[in-house]
């Protein structure tokens, strides 16, 4: 285990192989492992459920991850400013040897432009000197279909995993699809479209598709949308002609390392391909859950 900010810095440089960007997308995913860590022994280890961006990139295998945000969501639990602010505090005082200690920054709640409403945190970890900022995005009541599944966290830092709750891939899946479909051409979250890529290029075989159309439909319902046939094909081949998307994944590209030379046609060709695929024989109006 890492104890100091020089044992820290010396692990950075060396992984990063002084790469600025690598080294500071591994700095934010160390400290946000080491509070995913004292949730998993936290008294609200089953009640807190990993899902999003560190999910995917941990289950994908990215290497090098970067993600902005530990994103979950909760069970059992209230979902207020005050209540999550109180649960965060008392997550982040369990005491390790590694050093690191958390402080709120703000909390805010997020509706309107979200997939779901919830509460975001602003975390600075310290370690010595060291200060990394992160977010926390929780939400509560999402569909997980058929429920959340204990998932072991490989860690960057060290070799060895930690159990906790996180969405099973299919609702994972799931819910990047729900998203692309009804954003359309309004999505300007890259990361959607790399997410839906990157599991369907490496993890398809460990898809079951018929959990999966269960949980696309459960999503669906949870966010009062629908789609037919016509207007997914639609949709997506909208997606794949857009000059405008295609401008927004070049720049999302220059600025995140990980997505090395994937192209704008590979991403689009895949999702286009694929997602009328995996809803075949999916109906519009009768959900089968």
């Amino acid at each position: 285990m890492i104890h100091t900010a020089k044992q820290l810095k010396d692990k950075v440089k060396n992984m990063s192989g002084g790469n600025s960007e690598v080294a500071q997308a591994l700095i934010r995913t160390y400290f946000m492992e080491r509070f995913l860590e004292r949730v998993s022994v936290s008294e609200y280890r089953n009640n807190f459920i990993l899902k999003g961006g560190m999910l995917v990139a941990s289950i994908v295998g990215v290497d090098m991850r970067a993600t902005m945000d530990i994103d979950t969501t909760v069970k059992a639990l209230p979902l207020n400013e005050n209540d999550a602010r109180a649960i965060i505090e008392r997550i982040g005082e369990l005491q390790f040897e590694d050093g690191v200690n958390f402080k709120i920054t703000s909390v805010k709640e997020i509706m309107e432009e979200f997939d779901y409403p919830g509460i975001r945190m602003m975390i600075e970890a310290n370690l010595e000197r060291m200060r990394q900022p992160f977010k926390i995005d929780i939400s509560t009541d999402d569909a997980i279909t058929p429920d959340a599944v204990e998932y072991k966290y490989k860690l960057m830092f060290e070799d060895r995993s930690i159990s906790v709750l996180s969405y099973n891939l299919e609702t994972l899946f799931a819910e990047k699809m729900q998203t692309i479909l009804a954003r359309g051409l309004a999505n300007t979250r890259m990361r959607d479209f790399y997410d839906v890529y990157e599991i369907m290029n490496s993890k398809a075989d460990q898809i079951s598709f018929d959990v999966l159309k269960k949980a696309f439909a459960a999503t669906c319902m949870k966010r009062e949308t629908s789609f037919g046939e016509e207007e997914v094909r639609e949709t997506l081949d909208k997606i794949k002609d857009d000059s405008g998307l295609e401008e927004m994944w070049n720049r999302f590209k220059r600025v995140n390392y990980f997505v090395d030379d994937l192209t704008w046609g590979e991403v689009s060709e895949t999702i286009v391909e694929e997602i009328p695929i995996v809803l075949e024989d999916f109906l519009l109006k009768n959900f089968n859950i």
